[in-house]
């Protein structure tokens, strides 16, 4: 990190004013690398990969560095280092023709109210900080990653793991879920997600994948380097697990069935691209069941 004091006078209207933040530096979430623009206006590398001054090996699971830079607009999480409490807003910025992303870091430890009850009480703030950012990579609804995460871990394994690994995904349709809405109400729409959701977590976790939620009623799972047949597999296990364990809501009992449609992470996709394909491969097992 680095002082807002020695920044380039070129960016620093990026920065509401130095008295706001203690800290800033510029990220290429692409690559991880971390640059410095000083008051000569150079753009200078650093040997450090911008995760690892969170202590980290990889990169974070909530990095607002990529979604600012993929959707151009500011991203706000909280990180907890060395005993305090820092608040990261990430902004994109452009610097010499290269699109990167400005990290403002400010350490509200001291102004964060309930800080001084939590640390009185002995309490893990490390921990809270941690629930609070994993918040930001879950649908509230379901708990399953949501569609911002899923990109991430997608573009992710695109820059890092393309050339040795494959990436396959399943996308999960609940059948008459509209229906169900409609005759039932949106409570009973919402057990059904909910329910969905944890035989997908589940099989996710069996099989060291990862479950989210894609749609309004279409979730996702993503496997690294299973065959086909073990990817069938797991269709058809989720298929008998979400028929065979009816769901019983304010006296209905409802047996629920799914659609499911498979695509493989190709290395000139995009992360947007491959769920395309996913909902693509999805629909077409819709119209001919």
């Amino acid at each position: 990190m680095f002082e807002l004091k020695d920044m380039s006078e070129s960016i620093k209207p990026y920065c509401s004013g130095e008295s706001i933040f203690d800290f800033y530096r510029l990220i290429d979430p692409m690559s991880h690398e971390v640059f410095e623009y000083d008051k000569e206006n150079h753009l200078n590398k650093k040997e450090s990969l911008c995760y690892e001054a969170w202590g980290r090996e990889k990169a974070c699971p909530n990095c607002v560095s990529r979604h600012s830079y993929v959707k151009q607009r500011q991203y706000v999480k909280l990180e907890f280092l060395q005993g305090k409490v820092l608040l990261v807003i990430s902004r994109p910025i452009k610097i010499e023709d290269k699109m990167l992303a400005m990290e403002l870091i400010k350490d509200i430890t001291a102004s964060m109210i309930g800080f001084n009850y939590y640390r009185a009480e002995n309490k893990n703030v490390e921990e809270m900080v941690s629930q609070f950012n994993e918040l930001a990579v879950r649908d509230i609804l379901t708990g399953s990653y949501n569609l911002d995460y899923i990109k991430n871990y997608i573009g992710i394994f695109l820059q890092k793991e393309i050339a040795f690994n494959t990436l396959t995904g399943i996308a999960i349709d609940i059948d008459d879920y509209t229906l169900v809405n409609s005759m039932y109400g949106y409570m009973v729409g919402n057990k059904v997600l909910q329910h969905i959701a944890d035989i997908l977590e589940q099989h996710a976790e069996a099989q060291g994948g990862i479950a989210g939620r894609l749609g309004p009623d279409e979730m996702g799972l993503f496997f690294i380097n299973k065959t086909a047949d073990e990817i069938e597999h797991i269709c058809r296990q989720i298929q008998e697990d979400v028929t065979g364990t009816p769901l019983e809501v304010r006296d209905v009992k409802l047996t629920i069935h799914v659609t499911h449609g498979v695509a493989s992470l190709e290395p000139e996709d995009e992360p947007d691209d491959f769920i395309g394909r996913l909902y693509f491969n999805l629909r077409v097992a819709q119209v001919g069941k």
